[in-house]
């Protein structure tokens, strides 16, 4: 019972503590990458290292056909960005510009479901709608009109004031401090560049699918002129972060598996010191030290793998649960969690790795505690054990 409830706890404690962690990564990536960027773009080959207008693209439907026709894929948005200088009375910022269409967009950036004051955007709007914390330091809101001032394709000077028809909160704190989003027609009049984009956002469902999407298009389109990019080459800070994270993250969960092997293995010690006297009897009235062996070693399996299953058990509720209800941060917490640019909560993930990966660990500790048993009865000595 101390072996079962030992590998129980194990079980549900390192399921739990992966699960939340990487759950939290998920988060942040959704969060900057999969509701904003996407997880793979199409730019003209120079942007990436330098993103100005002047690097960008006209629209060309044989490289967005070209893109469409890769598997998977189910559409391609396109997206002109840009910054600019934004006013409202004595306050000003710098903010990011983003020309979407409305409509499109709706799968990727979801909109409709983020705005909390106003009406979202139409594609035919003269209007902007904007990020709360932008708007909240601007102290502007549905109804105002914003100033922009900044620079248009080849040195224009883009310059222009827009009514506020909504305020949005976007997850990432980052990019809700700076977003300012307008209809791509009005974006191109703007920055004076009449059927010109940035970027072109390619959406899938399969994050997994990532690198293998990007190969695809770039063995589609003339990689002279323009570049697929995955979000890990986007945004290699973020990756480095997580990764960064993810190696402490490890270290903690070493340690878990270290004290669970030496639980698992103070209780096979313990049995198999408490019970060489009767492995003596057994070897003195003629049993082989095989078969002795061969049934400590399922015997320590078995109640291992016991163990497993009820950790399972309860491990697949509880992960479950805070999937669908994540645990909110509260206090200084919250300001510590968005410097990351992830929303204050911490879900977990249904991921099925995490299950597996645990479990193969486990049973490895169990493999090896096993071994000390079988070591005990080959040396053992008959009438020495006998005597005790």
């Amino acid at each position: 019972m101390i072996t079962i409830s030992s590998v129980t706890l194990a079980v549900v404690l390192a399921v739990f503590m992966r699960s939340f962690q990487e759950g939290t990564y998920g988060k942040m990536i959704e969060n900057a990458i999969g509701d904003f960027t996407g997880y793979v773009q199409v730019h003209q080959k120079d942007y990436w290292d330098d993103k100005t207008i002047d690097n960008s693209i006209e629209v060309n439907s044989t490289l967005i056909n070209n893109i469409l026709e890769v598997e998977n894929v189910e559409s391609v948005n396109q997206r002109l960005e840009s910054f600019s200088l934004a006013s409202n009375e004595n306050r000003t910022k710098g903010t990011l510009i983003m020309g979407i269409d409305p409509e499109k967009e709706e799968q990727i950036l979801s909109l409709k479901k983020k705005m909390i004051k106003g009406e979202s955007l139409k594609a035919d709007d003269k209007s902007i709608i904007l990020g709360s914390k932008l708007a909240e330091y601007l102290k502007i809101d549905v109804g105002d009109t914003l100033v922009l001032l900044g620079q248009g394709h080849w040195g224009n000077s883009a310059i222009g004031a827009f009514h506020v028809k909504g305020i949005l909160k976007m997850p990432a704190p980052d990019i809700d401090r700076q977003i300012v989003f307008m209809p791509l027609k009005l974006a191109q009049e703007y920055f004076s560049f009449e059927n010109g984009i940035t970027s072109l956002v390619v959406k899938f469902e399969d994050s997994d699918l990532t690198q293998e999407i990007t190969d695809a298009i770039n063995a589609k389109i003339d990689t002279t002129k323009y570049l697929a990019m995955t979000w890990q080459d986007m945004s290699p800070e973020m990756l480095q972060q997580i990764e960064g994270d993810r190696v402490g993250g490890l270290i903690m969960i070493a340690i878990l598996y270290m004290i669970i092997a030496f639980g698992v293995f103070g209780t096979v010690l313990m049995m198999a010191e408490e019970r060489k006297k009767e492995y003596a009897v057994m070897i003195a009235i003629g049993m082989q030290k095989t078969k002795i062996m061969a049934i400590s070693f399922y015997e320590a399996i078995l109640m291992n793998s016991v163990g497993i299953i009820i950790g399972i058990i309860l491990a697949v509720p509880l992960v479950f649960y805070f999937n669908i209800y994540p645990i909110e941060m509260t206090g200084e917490a919250v300001e510590s969690i968005e410097k990351l640019g992830v929303d204050p909560v911490l879900p977990t993930t249904l991921s099925l790795s995490i299950f597996v990966n645990n479990i193969i660990v486990i049973l490895l500790i169990t493999f090896l505690a096993a071994i000390y048993p079988l070591l005990s009865i080959l040396r053992l000595k008959v009438i020495e054990s006998m005597r005790r």
